[in-house]
């Protein structure tokens, strides 16, 4: 019995251009800012794109067209945490915990 060979991508990565091409429609973008402030320092994110079988993570200055996407079709969130070991991606967006107080 020939025993099936299954893929995954875990991708991380400061090109813009990479990121988007190992990226498709099929999953889920979020992303954050992380710091800068677009005077004096270029302002940097943290991008996650997520679906069943790949992972890939963008670091740093976002070309114009990777952060109109990200805007467009992502989700911003203000914390991001990847467990590799676990296999799992954590996202939390803005004012969760006043939502969750609330009900």
């Amino acid at each position: 019995m020939k025993k099936t060979i299954r893929f995954q991508l875990f991708l991380e990565t400061t090109d813009s251009d990479l990121f988007q091409k190992a990226t498709s429609e099929l999953g889920t973008t979020f992303y954050r800012l992380v710091d800068g402030d677009g005077v004096k320092q270029p302002l940097r994110y943290e991008i996650v794109y997520f679906s069943g079988s790949r992972v890939a993570k963008f670091l740093g200055v976002p070309s114009e067209s990777l952060l109109k996407s990200c805007r467009i079709s992502g989700f911003e969130v203000v914390e991001i945490f990847l467990d590799e070991a676990a296999g799992t991606l954590k996202v939390k967006q803005k004012n969760y915990e006043e939502k969750e107080t609330k009900e």
